[in-house]
């Protein structure tokens, strides 16, 4: 039993410096770590959830990518939301940091809520500013967009997800980043 204990402590102390490593390692493209540049970095070595915050990076299987602000607002691009909804403006950084071009757009992240079912995906861009619905990252590449969400204005519970997929589309960790 005592051996058990052992392998598995020497197994974790392992799997951390990987990790540990692969933050220090991640660059972005002006020379520093993701982490020195928006954050202390965070990920997960297990698939499960991520409970996140504005401010730090996160680092899943295909890029790293920090929340920098969220903010409730009347209008985005001259787009007022619809009388019973309010609109939140979502400022996030993406760093590309697998060795090929990458495929993101808006439907990589939703809102979700404690008050509905119905998860809420970003509106189309209004203007450049905001997250193309599709566009790549070539490796080691760093986009920074806004997401405006348009949702309920009792909504309460409100949560901006990423769902971490594998290249045969099975989940890994989710990330959550609270919004109220």
């Amino acid at each position: 039993m005592r051996r058990i204990v052992i392998y598995a402590i020497a197994v974790v102390l392992v799997a951390g410096g990987i990790f540990v490593e692969k933050i220090i390692s991640a660059k972005n493209t002006s020379g520093g770590s993701i982490a020195d540049s928006v954050g202390s970095a965070v990920g997960s070595l297990i698939k499960g959830d991520v409970t996140g915050e504005v401010g730090k990076a996160y680092l899943t299987q295909w890029f790293n990518f920090s929340v920098l602000s969220i903010a409730r607002v009347k209008e985005y691009a001259g787009y007022k939301p619809e009388d019973g909804s309010v609109l939140f403006d979502v400022e996030i950084a993406e760093l590309c940091t697998f060795n090929e071009p990458t495929e993101m757009g808006t439907s990589d992240f939703f809102v979700d809520a404690d008050s509905f079912l119905e998860y809420v995906y970003p509106m189309p861009p209004k203007d450049k500013t905001m997250m193309p619905e599709n566009f790549t990252l070539q490796p080691k590449e760093k986009a920074q967009y806004h997401m405006v969400f348009e949702v309920p204005e009792d909504a309460e519970g409100l949560s901006l997800v990423y769902v971490e997929l594998d290249e045969k589309g099975n989940e890994g960790s989710t990330f959550k980043i609270k919004i109220n």
